[in-house]
């Protein structure tokens, strides 16, 4: 019996508002709310792009003890033909890019590769791009990083699909 393979679906790269709202911290977690600001959504099987807009956002809990960030996050995207919205649940334990955005005595946020990263979500997707309803019943998962670049912080997923 073989293992499922991954086939690639699209990149998805959301900014994140710099101001979160900390919701508070109990002895080993805390919750914060992170607002999409802004985005992009980049088909690899045809030129269908779409735009991230708001509202969107993550409200994940910072599981301190455990060193990792649970996620639970959605988001919205506009094509030239309709919508997609995106919810996606998954976990990123802490590596130097993460210490260092939760660390408030930092410079401030840097990037980090998708192989150096353990950062891995579920999609569920709905649409009314009829172009895109298969994704509404394939499996999808992504595989997430951080990037900055001039427009600020975003969290970045290569996306993919499980198939036989």
């Amino acid at each position: 019996m073989m293992a499922p393979s991954l086939e690639p679906v699209f990149s998805m790269r959301e900014y994140l508002h710099p101001e979160t709202a900390d919701l508070g911290q109990t002895s080993s977690s805390a919750r914060i709310i992170a607002n999409v600001v802004d985005g992009f959504i980049k088909f690899d099987i045809s030129d269908i792009e779409a735009q991230v807009v708001p509202p969107g956002g993550d409200w994940p809990l910072i599981d301190l003890k455990a060193e990792c960030i649970y996620i639970d996050a959605r988001a919205r995207a506009k094509t030239d033909l309709g919508e997609v919205y995106l919810k996606y649940t998954g976990v990123l334990k802490f590596d130097e890019a993460t210490r260092r955005l939760l660390d408030k005595s930092s410079p401030g946020p840097i990037s980090s590769n998708f192989a150096e990263t353990v950062w891995f979500t579920k999609l569920d997707i709905v649409t009314t791009d009829e172009r895109l309803k298969w994704l509404e019943t394939d499996f999808l998962v992504g595989q997430g990083r951080w990037h900055v670049d001039e427009k600020g912080l975003a969290a970045e997923y290569r996306v993919y699909k499980l198939k036989n």
